[in-house]
C-alpha cells in the first residue's frame, strides 16, 4: 500500500522561498512618498532649531548655561514669560468656549446650510493678520468707531481707552485664531455618530442629558485640540500685541525680535526662542497625557 503521506508530499507545491532583499524593497516602495515631506521637515525645522539650541548654550566665552538662566531666573524675561502663558491660556480657553456653540450648530444643519456658513467662517482666514490687526486699530482708537458711537449717543464726553489694552490684544487674537478653532472642533463633532443622541433620547434622557452624557463628552477630544492649537499659535503671536498692546502686554516674541534685531544678542534672543518651543511641547505632552487618562477618545461605536 502506497505511502499517502509522500503522495501528499509529492502534490502540494512548495512554499516560494522569498526573494533576497524583497523585504527591504517592500519598504522603499511602501515609504519612498514620504521621503520628500521628511527631507522639507528636516531642512526647515530640525536644523534651524538645531541652530538655534547651538547659539542658546554657546557665548562669547564659549559653552554653557548662561543664557538659559538668564531667561529663567526671576527677572524681566521671566515676567514677560509668564504673562504670555496667561494671555494665550485665556485666548485658547475663550476660542473654545466661543467657538464650541458654533461648531455645535454647524453639525444641526444641512450639508447646503454647512457649505454656505463655513465659506462665511473661513473668509477672514483669507485676509492678511496685518489688516485683520489694523481694522482692530480703527475700530478701536480715539476716533474709531466705537468711540464716534459712544460720542454720538452722548454716553461719554472723552473718548474711551480702548486700544493699547490687554483688552484689545485679546479681543484681536481671538478674532484671528477663532475661525481654527471652530473649523478644529466641527471636523470632530461631525464623525459623531448622531444615532446615539436618538437613542438616548428613546432610553428617557432629555435633550439637554443627552447632549451632557453622550454628546459632550464625545466631542471633548476635539475641543481640547482646538485650545491646544490656538495657545500654541497665541505662544508666536507677534504683530498683534505689537499695534494693539500696551508696553505692559509684550509677548515673548516680541522680546525675542528685540534681542536679535536692536540689541543683537542672538544667544539670548535664542534662549528665549529654544523656552518657548520647551513649553509649548511640554504643553502639548501634558494634554495629550490628560486626554488619554480622562477623556474618551472616540470611543467604539460614538463614530460613524
Amino acid at each position: 500500500m502506497p505511502d499517502v503521506s509522500v503522495r501528499a508530499e509529492r502534490i502540494a507545491p512548495a512554499a516560494p522561498a522569498a526573494a533576497p532583499g524583497a523585504f527591504a524593497r517592500a519598504l522603499r516602495w511602501r515609504y519612498w512618498p514620504l521621503l520628500p515631506a521628511a527631507l522639507l521637515f528636516l531642512l526647515v525645522f530640525v536644523v534651524p532649531v538645531g541652530e538655534v539650541a547651538i547659539w542658546s548654550v554657546r557665548g562669547e566665552a564659549g559653552w554653557g548655561l548662561s543664557n538659559v538662566q538668564q531667561v529663567v531666573a526671576d527677572g524681566p524675561f521671566r515676567t514677560i514669560l509668564g504673562s504670555t502663558l496667561r494671555l494665550s491660556l485665556t485666548v485658547g480657553v475663550a476660542c473654545v468656549a466661543f467657538g464650541y456653540p458654533v461648531a455645535y450648530f454647524l453639525t444641526t444643519r444641512t450639508p447646503r446650510q454647512q457649505r454656505l456658513l463655513l465659506l462665511f467662517i473661513t473668509i477672514p482666514l483669507w485676509v492678511s493678520v496685518l489688516i485683520r490687526t489694523y481694522s482692530w486699530i480703527v475700530l478701536l482708537g480715539r476716533e474709531g468707531l466705537i468711540n464716534s458711537l459712544v460720542k454720538a449717543w452722548g454716553l461719554s464726553d472723552t473718548p474711551l481707552h480702548l486700544l493699547y489694552t490687554r483688552g484689545a490684544v485679546y479681543a484681536a487674537m481671538i478674532q484671528v485664531l477663532l475661525p481654527i478653532a471652530i473649523l478644529t472642533m466641527f471636523s470632530s463633532m461631525s464623525s459623531i455618530n448622531r444615532a446615539l443622541l436618538s437613542a438616548a433620547r428613546i432610553l428617557g434622557a432629555t435633550p439637554g442629558r443627552a447632549f451632557l452624557r453622550v454628546f459632550l463628552p464625545l466631542s471633548a477630544s476635539g475641543a481640547v485640540s482646538a485650545g491646544v492649537l490656538t495657545f500654541v499659535l497665541s505662544l508666536g503671536f507677534f504683530i498683534t500685541p505689537a499695534l494693539v498692546g500696551g508696553p505692559k502686554d509684550a509677548m515673548i516674541a516680541n522680546v525675542i525680535a528685540q534681542q536679535i534685531s536692536e540689541t543683537l544678542d542672538w544667544g539670548l534672543g535664542s534662549a528665549l526662542g529654544m523656552t518657548l518651543l520647551v513649553v509649548g511641547l511640554a504643553v502639548v505632552a501634558v494634554t495629550g497625557v490628560v486626554m488619554r487618562r480622562f477623556t474618551s477618545l472616540s470611543s467604539e461605536g460614538g463614530t460613524r
